[in-house]
């Protein structure tokens, strides 16, 4: 026996830790290309959010920056590939109303995720190389410290997480330019993944919380986050609109996506 062992966590933090442990099963799980890779990038996409939503609820007291920062290179190396095909849901969205505009765009869009996911698998073949990422910085989680984790840190880093999220929220509602707007879209995305997170550690900690149930403050904010991101999308979408060749219409089509943003805009109070 390694008498230089850590202790085993207990109580709160042991199940802290095999929630980052799940987390991390997903995110291998999910990067291994099947028939619907690009639903298999959404999902690895998502349990990376989540265990980085939880790694910063507990860096304070255990110090997982580096695992995060792996986590973080991992999830961006996925973006531009998840993206890509985000963007062709929100152009056939237009083309159900104006398909003879649209569809050429949609073709486009689908031509270029194509590309860039033929490109990714040649430079990393079954994200092989990904995967790795992640299983180092799994190595690095299951390492930390996590005896010396306390519900009073979870309750510290909620706490800190809303001012966060609070703070993005009145600068955008200042100043909704896309950087702000995607600033307030994070926290409040990992705030809310950090509620739902805690709510399985230790429900009755989130509970206390501003009196509001558990299940109320993540639909909530679940649904703010949705609203952020749709907004996200169309400034994606109006960007690669307005470097694309060729097309025909980019002012009718830009006219129409900027009545989206603003329609969006005035939803979320901007």
């Amino acid at each position: 026996m390694n008498d230089l062992a850590p202790p085993a966590p207990t109580g709160t933090a042991a199940r802290a830790l095999a929630r980052a442990r799940e987390e991390a099963d997903a995110v291998l799980a999910a990067l291994v290309p099947t028939a619907d890779v690009h639903g298999s990038i959404h999902e690895a996409r998502k349990a990376i959010r989540r265990l980085r939503a939880l790694l910063q609820l507990v860096d304070q007291r255990l110090d997982v920056g580096i695992a995060d920062r792996i986590l973080q290179r991992t999830g961006d190396s996925l973006s531009a590939l998840r993206d890509a095909h985000a963007t062709i849901g929100t152009a056939e969205r237009f083309a159900r109303r104006d398909h003879e505009r649209w569809q050429p765009v949609v073709v486009a869009l689908a031509q270029r995720r194509d590309a860039l996911l033929a490109t990714a698998l040649v430079q990393d073949p079954g994200f092989e190389r990904r995967r790795s990422w992640v299983r180092r910085a799994l190595a690095r989680i299951e390492a930390a410290p996590w005896h010396r984790l306390k519900a009073a840190d979870l309750r510290r880093a909620l706490e800190r997480g809303r001012r966060r999220a609070d703070k993005a929220r009145k600068r955008a509602r200042r100043d909704a330019d896309a950087d702000a707007l995607h600033r307030w879209r994070r926290r409040v995305r990992k705030l809310r993944m950090q509620v739902e997170a805690v709510a399985t550690i230790k429900p009755a900690l989130v509970a206390s919380l501003g009196g509001e149930r558990h299940a109320d403050q993540a639909e909530r904010l679940h649904a703010l986050s949705d609203r952020l991101g749709r907004r996200q999308d169309l400034d994606v979408l109006r960007t690669l609109l307005e470097g694309m060749p060729g097309l025909d219409d980019r002012d009718t089509l830009l006219d129409q996506v900027r009545e989206a943003e603003d329609r969006l805009g005035r939803s979320l109070g901007g």
